[in-house]
């Protein structure tokens, strides 16, 4: 699995792509939703997730992790019909999505034992800026940080984790998204 894949606004996966080695989360999840994982970013979360739990009384949990080409059509669909055109500044077209790859995963929250959906990202700022300080010891990046939207195309999101391996910190320590690092080191 190559976990420096770039999808992006202008690198997709295409309509059938299927991650090869997909696995059912077995750890708690948002709302109880069924949810697939590539196997090594699964692994690599699930110590993440305990490891975060031990230091918050908010309950972190898995709250998205692999879109089939379809699912994301649908939200992209249902997201546009909200939003309109700003819709595209947080959701990726079908096929353009991290989640399609395997190597996304959106984290939720529970607060006092109930799943809060609609959160804000001002309610998790700690556990937020945890995440920022450590995901890349677990071989996660901050997919959309603070800063970088006109690089990314994307608005902040610091719920989103995309895995990335042994690069993590590489990425982390230079302050570098994935678009950058492929500027700079691979095209």
């Amino acid at each position: 699995m190559n976990y420096l894949l770039l999808v992006n606004r202008d690198n997709g996966l295409g309509r059938g792509y299927i991650p090869e080695n997909l696995v059912k989360v077995k750890i708690k999840t948002g709302g109880g939703k069924k949810i697939y994982l590539e196997k090594q970013t699964y692994k690599q979360i699930k110590k993440l997730i305990k490891d975060i739990n031990k230091k918050f009384k908010t309950e972190i949990v898995i709250d998205s992790g692999y879109r089939p080409y379809l699912y994301q059509e649908n939200l992209l669909k249902d997201l546009i019909k909200e939003k309109g055109k700003e819709a595209y500044k947080s959701l990726a077209r079908p096929g353009y999505s991290e989640h399609q790859s395997g190597l996304a995963v959106d984290i939720g929250f529970y607060n006092k034992g109930v799943y809060d959906a609609k959160y804000n990202v001002s309610d998790y700022l700690e556990e937020f800026k945890w995440l920022e300080e450590n995901a890349y010891k677990y071989g996660f990046i901050i997919r959309y940080p603070k800063g970088k939207e006109e690089v990314t195309g994307y608005i902040y999101e610091p719920w989103h984790l995309r895995y990335v391996g042994k690069k993590a910190e590489f990425l982390t320590k230079h302050n570098l998204t994935l678009e950058e690092y492929y500027d700079m080191f691979v095209l």
